[in-house]
């Protein structure tokens, strides 16, 4: 069975995010004829895409997309204040670059999830496969034990089961 892709571990999925911030706002910011950074602007960049993963790791139920989008804007903006070109800060080819490049890591990163969690799959398989002793019988059955559901009426009204309250 393929685990989900929200097992992915927290710390991974947020170096990928930043990671893809990064780069895909840096190639849409020179796609759009927008300065290639210099290496104090890159530092600072990379800084920023560092704290954005460091905030995906650290909130899990954060959708990858708010993050991306966040992180193109941190980029852009970054970008444009510290090269000296103000007059890039609201161009159309600028959004629709920094929308395709969000697009772009949105895909990568549900890409590089997918064959994360195939390669844990396979990485499962082949070790079971190499440790496989064979089946050991057992001297004992299994004890089936029958369960017992809640009546429906308890789970609409909100009750988990029949337990009543606490003796005194």
């Amino acid at each position: 069975m393929p685990v989900p892709a929200n097992q992915v571990p927290a710390r991974m999925r947020g170096g990928i995010v930043g990671g893809a911030c990064a780069l895909t706002g840096i190639a849409a910011h020179a796609a759009a004829q927008g300065m290639l950074p210099s290496t104090s602007t890159l530092l600072v960049v990379i800084g920023a895409a560092a704290a954005i993963g460091t905030t995906v790791a650290a909130t899990p139920r954060l959708p990858n997309l708010a993050a991306l989008i966040v992180g193109q804007g941190a980029v852009h903006l970054l970008l444009v204040l510290l090269s000296g070109h103000h007059h890039d800060l609201i161009q159309p080819s600028m959004a629709a670059t920094h929308a395709l490049g969000t697009l772009a890591a949105l895909a990568a990163i549900a890409a590089l999830e997918a064959l994360a969690s195939t390669l844990r799959d396979v990485i499962v398989v082949v070790v079971s496969l190499l440790t496989y002793r064979g089946m050991r019988r057992s001297t004992t059955r299994p004890t089936v034990v029958p369960e017992v559901a809640a009546p429906v009426v308890h789970l609409h009204l909100g009750a988990v089961g029949l337990r009543g309250p606490p003796v005194r």
